[in-house]
């Protein structure tokens, strides 16, 4: 993932505060996860390596420090009979005798499964307008408050914040990618990045349009063969500019939900 997150439990739409949340959102919500199933993939026989992974991965976390490539190396699965496998796909299943072509590649994070090119470019093309609109009509003395109960530990202008934190990342690993055939995507932690919560909603908002502007430029005038370049993430292992976009941008889809529920949450509360 794009570095560590703050707990962002959100409020939930009528009808579903009694369903809870399938996914962990948290470091500690991940390793409790990670323990639980674990007894009961022991049981059902699954390949030691695996269980050695999960274990890896809990001891990262643990320790509160990034999951990198190492820690948990890709897993396929046979689509006929469920066989896993651990680094590469056999040529065929030991179980059911399938071929190759039967097992699935499952990412680190389906974020990086790809996405077409085309509406890649659209859909970042249309983040700055949504963030002046969201941010627009929010008095500047409530962007820093945080609404009890509405993402935790976030108020609007931290999480507008970390949009621009994260538009100056991928503008960077862009020009990494246009300038580098096999670049070196170092995992940068974004408690590391510039404190971009500093600045002013109007400063975010320009600051993201500028920076995402001139990117889609770089982007939309490259040689088509860029986007299969293929560099090298700590946290995800071989990652083409195609994959690199496609994270970012469901990266930032995904806070979208989540700096509309703060701005909702500011602009309605008495």
């Amino acid at each position: 993932m794009f570095g560590r997150r703050k707990t962002m439990m959100g409020s939930k739409p009528p009808g579903q505060e009694a369903e809870p949340e399938s996914l962990p959102k948290t470091e500690a919500d991940l390793i409790a996860a990670i323990r639980a199933v674990e007894p009961a993939l022991a049981a059902a026989g699954l390949d030691a390596s695996l269980l050695d992974s999960l274990q890896h991965v809990q001891t990262a976390l643990t320790a509160g420090r990034l999951v990198l490539y190492e820690d948990a190396a890709p897993v396929f699965v046979c689509r006929v009979c469920g066989e896993v496998a651990r680094d590469q796909a056999p040529e065929y299943c030991p179980t059911c005798g399938a071929g190759h072509l039967t097992y699935q590649d499952f990412s680190a994070t389906y974020y990086l499964e790809p996405e077409p090119i085309p509406e890649l470019l659209a859909q970042l093309a249309l983040t700055p307008d949504w963030l002046d609109h969201i941010l627009s009509d929010v008095p500047p003395e409530r962007t820093t408050q945080k609404v009890s109960g509405v993402e935790g530990e976030w108020s609007l202008i931290e999480a507008a914040g970390h949009l621009l934190d994260a538009q100056d990342l991928i503008a960077f690993r862009v020009s990494l990618f246009l300038t580098n055939e096999s670049p070196n995507l170092s995992a940068k932690p974004v408690w590391e990045m510039t404190d971009a919560a500093k600045l002013s909603a109007h400063q975010i908002a320009d600051r993201f349009r500028r920076s995402r502007e001139t990117m889609l430029a770089r982007l939309r005038s490259a040689d088509p063969a860029y986007w299969a370049r293929v560099g090298q993430h700590a946290e995800f292992g071989p990652v083409t500019l195609q994959q690199q976009a496609g994270y970012f941008v469901k990266h930032e889809q995904w806070h979208m939900a989540q700096i509309t529920r703060i701005r909702d949450a500011l602009v309605h509360h008495t």
